[in-house]
């Protein structure tokens, strides 16, 4: 079963990945972008959706689509990781970039690069929020100060394509840098605005590993005792690899944990049910992607502080391979040789995620629940190279999940998310 067709099908099947382009796409009178009562970030409808505008949102909606990248090369796409021009671990050549970024800091790196050698105006990208430091925002940046300032992780919802259409409007040249979904929804977008091709040359992606609620930020703050209005400053990695998540309050009281700590250890959180079916977590519609280089032990991905941190990245598409040459010469690159298999033991978990969506998809569509096109990203080809335990674990699990309707989230029309006060 397919999607519906509408922008509320889209939110309450839980299909919706919050990126704010629908908002933009017919105004701030038809949709506005809020935090849901489920702590995600979601449109909100201001009056009754006209069939055409419904019609516009779903040409560029991912919670309904994929188009599937195109590989600008001969050789067929990895069945995992897609298509592969040029794959290395690297690392920003810049100290100060390094250490304040989540890993190695080469799309800071590449950023800033795109907009000192004047190849684009600016770079719109996620940051920290200037009203709360445990939100985020996006923001058009044009200098050293304001990109750096942006680097690292926001692991929480942003809607960084709530303005596409006004930068657009704008006639600026700039690179993007966001999620795989929302560069998918760009080049949704591209499909029937020729204007993304022409004024966003260069669009830069991170691997990712799912959106939480904002209520996983609210839920760390309060572990450490602390109420959130009190947080004055609040990092979830960073300064360090993968660096500690680190809280500041305003009495200058600080809290820091390490990445097991605050992932792997209990935390209360739940990650969009969109991210659960995605096939797209390693960014196959970008330029060029990076993710973490983590060190291995014992053929396992450890988390454990590692001093100066180090990327992997791929290029896709023959400019984001220009892209890399070119910073790499200007001397705001360095990379070192990494091989494909290296790639496949450090990041399996993409591996079984994406082995994975075809029977999360199969149990949804036995339950007539609808589910979005993935178009050309092997999804068949992936879910039958699964063992048939991880094909059964996620059959299971969706199935559950469906028949108990714990993926609907709630409609267009509800309240916004309101953080529990209360501290532990």
């Amino acid at each position: 079963m397919r999607v519906a067709g509408r922008v509320e099908d889209i939110v309450e099947r839980g299909l919706c990945t919050g990126c704010g382009a629908c908002a933009s796409l017919l105004g701030n009178d038809a949709l506005g972008m809020d935090l849901s009562p489920d702590g995600f970030m979601r449109p909100r409808r201001r009056r009754r959706l006209k069939d055409a505008e419904q019609v516009t949102v779903m040409q560029v909606c991912t919670g309904n689509r994929l188009s599937g990248p195109a590989p600008e090369d001969a050789a067929a796409p990895h069945p995992i990781f897609g298509p592969i021009l040029r794959l290395a671990r690297g690392h920003a050549t810049d100290p100060e970039i390094r250490f304040r970024s989540a890993t190695g800091g080469v799309l800071t790196a590449l950023a800033l690069y795109l907009v000192e050698s004047g190849e684009v105006d600016g770079i719109l990208q996620v940051g920290v929020s200037s009203d709360n430091p445990l939100l985020n925002d996006v923001s058009f940046n044009t200098s050293r100060e304001q990109i750096v300032a942006s680097s690292g992780s926001r692991y929480g919802p942003t809607a960084p394509l709530r303005d596409i259409m006004a930068m657009l409007d704008s006639g600026r040249r700039f690179a993007f840098i966001g999620k795989p979904c929302d560069i998918a929804t760009l080049r949704n977008l591209a499909r029937v605005d020729a204007r993304v091709d022409r004024q966003i040359p260069y669009m830069l992606a991170m691997f990712c590993g799912g959106n939480p609620s904002i209520s996983a930020t609210y839920n760390i703050v309060r572990r450490f005792g602390e109420d959130h209005r009190d947080v004055d400053e609040f990092r979830y990695r960073g300064h360090g690899w993968p660096g500690p998540t680190y809280v500041r309050t305003r009495q200058g009281k600080e809290h820091r944990q390490s990445y097991d700590e605050t992932w792997f250890s209990n935390l209360t959180y739940e990650l969009m049910f969109r991210c659960k079916i995605c096939a797209d977590g390693t960014g196959e519609h970008a330029d060029v992607v990076a993710g973490d280089c983590w060190v291995m032990e014992n053929g396992k991905p450890s988390h454990r502080e590692a001093g100066d941190g180090w990327n992997m990245h791929i290029a896709r598409t023959v400019r984001g391979t220009q892209l890399i040459e070119d910073a790499v010469v200007a001397g705001y690159l360095h990379e070192e040789p990494f091989s494909v298999a290296e790639l496949e033991a450090m990041h399996d978990d993409h591996g079984l995620k994406k082995r994975s969506v075809f029977w999360r998809l199969t149990a949804l569509a036995l339950t007539a629940q609808p589910f979005p096109d993935h178009g050309a990203l092997r999804v068949v080809q992936a879910g039958l190279a699964a063992s048939w335990r991880e094909r059964w674990a996620a059959f299971r699990g969706t199935l559950a999940r469906s028949l108990k309707r714990r993926n609907r989230e709630s409609p267009v029309t509800s309240g916004t998310f309101a953080p529990d006060t209360t501290t532990s």
